[in-house]
């Protein structure tokens, strides 16, 4: 043993610290660490504990991927219990119409339409006045998946001059008489007093007038009622045209109050060939224009919808005037109300009780599919339908013309009037569309 180990043993405590111990003896006969490439990464993770740029930007791009699959998701179920409140605001309406039709002296459904020009004043007249006055605040149960707000008749009650509330052979937009009710307070419509203040078109006073007098009162909607909800059936005369049922107008707008027969009646639906299930009432309805001026909550180019949706027109480019079955002769109204020549016989190939049956169908172009490509139609029998658009190009075609790969028809070369194929998306076992409900169409 080496003598410096030895003496070491033989000292005392005092001198100790001069003699290297056992352990550090031991420590300088080890080698070296080597390091290894764990320790080293242990040393690096050690000395940098945050995220490096490329670690935070695979986690947003994670995160990214993630939001994008997740977002149409939730966008689909918004737009899902959106059409569910939809449906229910029309059932609920649906009920509404029921029991207005057993208390009605003639069974009708509702008063009219919510049409300034064609029925009369909005808080007189018309299915949204019959709902408000029992209690249904329509303006609180518009649909909440399309862009419109409101309805034509809001922007006509804004734009129409003075001169137009009037009260003549065919229109009656003053509505009642200024009266003074039992609290002694001098009670005016709308429309009255549009006219006795002489309030300009889309004035800030007319707009403020129409928000006090309508929308804070419920009157708002934007939803359509369907022509046979309103209209019923056109009156014809004996050569097979539209006739008038009041001699002194000379109005003959198939949407308007003259020569139809007014308000669909029990009576009419029960002894009509269409189902109940298929008479369409109200609908999801396309913006026809937009506000002129700001009026309450709704700001100016706020987008408003049609107020009536259907009347019949042509559907077909060629019509087969000699019954072999076969078209072979250019319709001169499709897309249009046919108008009959003077002698035509109303009944045969080419009379005009065929040309009404087979040749026409309901203008359902204002039903627009809002719901993902559905649109949501209340019918008579209180259900609510949703028309699918098959096609996908935003409008329901229920029996017109359309031209296929080929193009159109026949010789006809005509710009597509909506459809883009002469797919049918609504049988009329699914949607009534004659021009009569006591109409079977072709079956006639």
């Amino acid at each position: 043993m080496p003598s410096e180990s030895l003496s070491c043993k033989g000292r005392d405590e005092g001198v100790s610290e001069r003699c290297p111990s056992e352990n550090n003896m031991s420590e300088r006969s080890m080698p070296a660490r080597i390091p290894t490439l764990n320790t080293r990464r242990r040393d690096l993770h050690a000395t940098h504990n945050g995220f490096t740029l490329i670690e935070m930007l695979v986690v947003i791009s994670i995160i990214g991927i993630l939001a994008s699959l997740l977002l149409p998701a939730v966008s689909k179920a918004r737009e899902a219990a959106r059409a569910v409140q939809c449906q229910s605001n029309l059932k609920n309406f649906g009920v509404v119409f029921a029991a207005y039709s057993n208390s009605a002296p003639d069974g009708s459904f509702c008063s009219g339409a919510f049409d300034l020009k064609r029925d009369g004043v909005p808080t007189e007249i018309g299915w949204v006045a019959d709902l408000v006055n029992r209690g249904v605040l329509t303006s609180e149960m518009r649909c909440p998946s399309t862009s419109a707000e409101t309805s034509s008749a809001i922007e006509d009650l804004l734009t129409l001059s003075t001169s137009e509330f009037l009260k003549d052979d065919c229109h009656d937009r003053l509505g009642a008489e200024t009266f003074t009710n039992e609290l002694g307070q001098t009670v005016t419509n709308v429309c009255r007093k549009i006219a006795d203040d002489s309030l300009a078109p889309s004035s800030t006073a007319r707009a403020n007038l129409i928000n006090a007098k309508l929308l804070e009162q419920g009157y708002n909607t934007n939803f359509a009622a369907s022509w046979f909800l309103v209209r019923n059936e056109l009156r014809l005369d004996e050569n097979g045209n539209p006739k008038a049922g009041d001699s002194a107008c000379t109005d003959t707008d198939p949407k308007g109050r003259n020569v139809t027969r007014g308000p669909l009646t029990t009576k009419a639906l029960d002894g009509g060939k269409a189902s109940s299930s298929t008479v369409p009432f109200l609908c999801d309805a396309a913006v026809s224009g937009f506000l002129s001026a700001q009026v309450g909550e709704m700001a100016s180019g706020a987008f408003y919808t049609t107020s009536i949706v259907g009347s019949p027109i042509g559907n077909t480019v060629e019509v087969d005037n000699d019954a072999d079955g076969v078209p072979e002769t250019t319709s001169t109204h499709f897309m249009e109300l046919p108008v009959i020549a003077s002698g035509t016989p109303r009944e045969g190939a080419s009379g005009w009780l065929k040309t009404w049956n087979h040749d026409t169908r309901q203008d359902y172009r204002g039903m627009l599919p809002v719901h993902q490509g559905t649109a949501n139609v209340l019918m008579a029998d209180g259900s609510v339908r949703g028309i699918i658009d098959i096609n996908n190009d935003g409008f329901i075609n229920n029996g017109f013309d359309g031209p296929d790969a080929s193009g159109w028809p026949g010789t006809a070369t005509i710009s597509s009037p909506y459809w883009t194929n002469s797919k049918i998306e609504a049988e009329t076992l699914q949607l009534a569309s004659y021009f009569s409900l006591q109409s079977k169409g072709s079956e006639n």
